[in-house]
C-alpha cells in the first residue's frame, strides 16, 4: 500500500501537478505497520539476522542448546520491550494527541509497536516449544527461504541448471 501511495503521489505531482496532502504521512504510517507486522513473518520463517560464531564447532545437541538459549534471550527482550510499548500506548499523550495531517489519534499509529512485539513474542514461544520437542525452529524446516526458493525454481548450489 505504501508503494502504491508513493507511486500515485509522484505521478499525480509530475503529470497533473496535484499534491496528495495526506500522502507522505500515510506512507510513513504504512511503513511502520509493515515493519512491525513483517517482523513476525520473518520470525516465523526463522529469517532474522543471527550471528552464529560457535555453531561450526558444536555438534547437533550443542547447536540445539544454543538455539534454545538464543530464543530465550529473544523472548525476554520481546516481553520487556513489548510490556513498555503497551504502557506507552496508554499514556495520556498517546490517547489525546492526533497526527498532524490525517488527524488520527496517535494511538492508532503507535499500536503497531506493541501489537508487533506481542505477535513476535507468541511466535518466539512457539519456536521455543518446537526446539524443546526436538523439532526445527521454523515451521518450514531447517531450510532458509532462499533455499526453498532455489528448490522451487529448480536451482541448486547457487547455479542455474541449464
Amino acid at each position: 500500500m505504501a508503494t502504491l501511495v508513493a507511486i500515485a503521489q509522484v505521478l499525480l505531482r509530475a503529470i497533473l501537478n496535484i499534491h496528495l496532502w495526506w500522502g507522505e504521512e500515510t506512507i510513513v504510517y504504512l511503513i511502520i505497520y509493515s515493519t512491525f507486522l513483517g517482523a513476525v513473518i520473518t520470525l516465523r520463517h526463522n529469517e532474522h539476522i543471527a550471528v552464529k560464531v560457535f555453531e561450526p564447532f558444536l555438534g547437533r545437541i550443542g547447536r540445539r542448546r544454543m538455539d534454545i538459549l538464543g530464543i530465550l534471550v529473544t523472548i525476554a527482550y520481546l516481553a520487556i520491550v513489548g510490556f513498555f510499548a503497551w504502557l506507552l500506548l496508554f499514556e495520556p499523550f498517546s490517547t489525546t494527541t492526533v497526527t498532524p495531517t490525517l488527524k488520527l489519534p496517535l494511538w492508532v499509529v503507535e499500536v503497531a509497536v506493541p501489537l508487533g512485539f506481542t505477535l513476535m513474542l507468541l511466535r518466539a514461544i512457539e519456536i521455543l516449544v518446537r526446539l524443546i520437542r526436538g523439532l526445527p525452529a521454523s515451521v518450514d524446516g531447517d531450510k532458509s527461504e532462499f533455499q526453498r526458493e532455489e528448490e522451487a525454481l529448480g536451482l541448486g548450489e547457487g547455479e542455474a541448471k541449464l
